[in-house]
């Protein structure tokens, strides 16, 4: 299998994804980094994201892999044909990408915490998307772990330098 596996995150200065109440606020929306991101997403074979994503974000006919606890191993989306509900604990990732005929290309995943949790391990990108100066008391860390910089090289990837996408916007491209 020839696939890349690159996580795809914009997160305040204190990494954070969200709010307490699981939200995107809206100083984590920042245009230059959503048209970089919806381009490596069209770009992609799959898109693995969360069931809270998924649900908030639609589909627009992208070939989407959904983790959910509330399928037994992997079905059909009922609601978009175009996505899978995937459970890890019923079934692998190499199992899924089989059947799914996915055997090279880039898997996108989108997260959210526990999503980019699963795949930390097997990442062989990151692009972290860091909005200075933002901070979100009692959010949603990108990582259950600990600040992102520190779980992306505890696992064994490296940055390259910093890039401006906006004012007080940079991303990192964290590789193996």
């Amino acid at each position: 299998m020839n696939i890349e596996i690159v996580g795809h995150s914009i997160v305040s200065a204190d990494g954070k994804i969200a709010d307490s109440n699981r939200q995107m606020p809206a100083g984590l929306r920042v245009d230059a980094d959503w048209r970089r991101f919806q381009a490596a997403l069209d770009d992609s074979r799959l898109v693995v994201v969360g069931r809270r994503g998924h649900a908030v974000h639609s589909n627009s006919g992208r070939k989407r892999l959904v983790v959910t606890s509330s399928v037994a191993w992997l079905e059909r989306d009922p609601a978009d044909d175009n996505s899978m509900l995937w459970n890890p604990d019923g079934i692998s990732f190499a199992r899924v990408l089989a059947g799914l005929d996915v055997s090279e290309g880039t898997v996108a995943v989108t997260g959210g915490q526990g999503v980019f949790d699963l795949f930390l391990p097997g990442f062989t990108r990151f692009d972290l998307v860091e909005v200075a100066g933002l901070t979100i008391p009692g959010g949603i860390d990108c990582f259950s772990g600990g600040p992102p910089a520190n779980m992306l090289a505890g696992a064994g990837l490296a940055p390259l330098p910093p890039e401006p996408l906006a004012p007080g916007v940079s991303l990192s491209i964290w590789r193996r």
